[in-house]
């Protein structure tokens, strides 16, 4: 059985690879719906492009060799991979934060946290920015404005988890350890954890 690398997933689950190889076909339902997705498959097809012109360049000492090729297709799925980028600290008036960090890299933290939750199974993790977080009654006092406020992220799950256990308490366990694990790693606030129980397993 083939072994899939977890460092070619992206946020939803799907394989980098996958969406390569279906480039050349209209995106799926799931493709449609997914923003990683799109994301990945509208960079993926930008390489493709790039990589046709450099195939129909007439001077041949301008031909990449396979092991140039294979490079570049690795540096090119890592900047997929990464996704978009999240500002760490809210930004103060118009000018945006320059301090950020990689969609992608919050979204390996909650799959950890959530491998590593007995019970539970994740099959899907989507991360945002709070746009508006005094919508979601966030109470803490603000601190000066020189030290910058972190920003908010909201995280999305989809699980499945194992019927033997009490569902509710296992949830509200995984919310608590995803907001430690993420504000104590990335150092944002985290109000908002939506988990949704897709499936169940061990039943």
């Amino acid at each position: 059985m083939a072994v899939r690398n977890p460092s070619q997933q992206l946020g939803c689950g799907r394989d980098m690879d996958d969406v390569w190889a279906s480039l050349d076909r209209p995106p799926d339902g799931h493709e449609l719906g997914c923003p990683e997705c799109r994301a990945a498959r509208a960079s993926l097809v930008e390489l493709a492009e790039a990589t046709a012109q450099l195939g129909r360049s007439d001077d041949a000492d301008l031909q990449a060799g396979p092991q140039v090729v294979d490079r570049i297709l690795d540096i090119a799925r890592s900047e997929v991979r990464r996704g978009r980028r999240l500002p760490l600290v809210e930004p103060v008036g118009d000018e945006p934060s320059s301090l950020s960090v990689a969609e992608q890299a919050v979204a390996t933290i909650v799959r950890r946290v959530g491998d590593l939750t007995p019970g539970v199974q994740v099959r899907r993790c989507t991360v945002g920015p709070v746009l508006e977080p005094q919508a979601l009654d966030i109470t803490e006092p603000d601190p000066p404005v020189d030290d910058g406020r972190p920003a908010a992220l909201t995280i999305g799950l989809g699980v499945s988890v194992d019927g033997r256990r009490q569902i509710p308490g296992l949830i509200e366990a995984l919310r608590r350890a995803v907001i430690a694990a993420v504000e104590d790693e990335v150092g944002v606030r985290v109000p908002r954890v939506d988990v949704v129980v897709e499936d169940v397993h061990d039943v």
